[in-house]
């Protein structure tokens, strides 16, 4: 089964000398205020995205049912319900509760995580294993409904099924779930290499953060978690001695991420019983012992 780590989210590659190459302004989700004042942005839908919210969860659900059959998904009692229970508590604090989030773990030692149009998130099993507190885990999952709340997955697929001339085809088709949808996805190379296509510019990311930031303060949780993990991903860059980590790829430094975390939890309040850890996360983690051996990538198997 084809692992997401043979793109490994290099969108760049995928990006160069194409029609994608759109300045950052044009497919940043909004135009925001300083990230270092405590004030939650409030995105808005560009004009080239004019998908219904009925219509990105359904673009979401068929672009998730070509994903799942190049990953390899695990499912079982414990996972789903503890993803699913966290997922439902930031998504109910978030801007956009009403979409159906749903998250699936992924048997892959790849530390990354990533969302798609509509809700759909996909969560490494390589990132459980590589954070240590349950927070941590809550600002990954939490940063990427925050995507989904800002529309950057729908808005960059929006962009490449327009540079594809796809774009009306795709969306005359969305509602009836057409087939013709999946051949466009085909063409492209399959769900993975679509994904490898899209391209979050910093400021989607930050967005992002901020977003995710704020959901986990609304849902009880520590969003001290965001500086702790950033911390982390700091110290796994310099450790990397060059070596490209698909999690930091184009997002801005992680230190620089840390210190507007940092600047962001001196202007909050943090209520006392905010989660930070729980024994079910380490449950959870346990259980990662219990799964096969993740699949081994291209370059182990030479």
């Amino acid at each position: 089964m084809t692992q997401l780590s043979r793109c490994s989210f290099t969108r760049r590659k995928f990006i160069r000398g194409s029609a994608l190459a759109i300045p950052a302004m044009a497919v940043s989700g909004t135009l925001l205020s300083s990230w270092s004042s405590a004030e939650e942005p409030h995105p808005v839908r560009m004009p080239f995205n004019d998908l219904s919210d009925e219509d990105e969860v359904a673009l979401g659900d068929i672009i998730a049912a070509n994903l799942d059959k190049q990953l390899q998904v695990v499912n079982g009692p414990l996972i789903d319900s503890y993803l699913g229970g966290i997922v439902g508590k930031l998504a109910k604090a978030s801007q956009r509760p009403n979409l159906p989030y749903r998250c699936k773990l992924v048997n892959t030692d790849e530390i990354n995580a990533y969302s798609i149009a509509g809700g759909r998130i996909y969560l490494n099993r390589g990132l459980v294993e590589f954070v240590t507190r349950e927070d941590q885990l809550v600002a990954t999952l939490a940063h990427e409904i925050g995507h989904v709340v800002g529309r950057h997955s729908a808005n960059q697929i929006m962009l490449t099924f327009r540079a594809r001339k796809a774009y009306e085809l795709v969306k005359n088709n969305i509602p009836q779930h057409s087939k013709m949808i999946d051949e466009v996805i085909e063409k492209l190379g399959g769900a993975v290499a679509l994904l490898a296509l899209l391209h979050y510019s910093r400021e989607n990311e930050r967005e992002a953060d901020k977003l995710g930031f704020y959901e986990m303060l609304r849902a009880g949780y520590a969003p001290s978690g965001f500086l702790s993990l950033f911390e982390m991903l700091a110290a796994l860059e310099k450790q990397s001695g060059g070596t490209t980590v698909p999690l930091l790829l184009d997002h801005p430094p992680a230190e620089d991420r840390a210190e507007a975390i940092r600047q962001e939890l001196t202007e909050v309040t943090i209520p006392k019983g905010a989660v930070a850890d729980s024994l079910s996360f380490h449950a959870f983690r346990l259980a990662m012992n219990l799964l096969p051996a993740p699949p081994k990538s291209e370059s182990e198997k030479q």
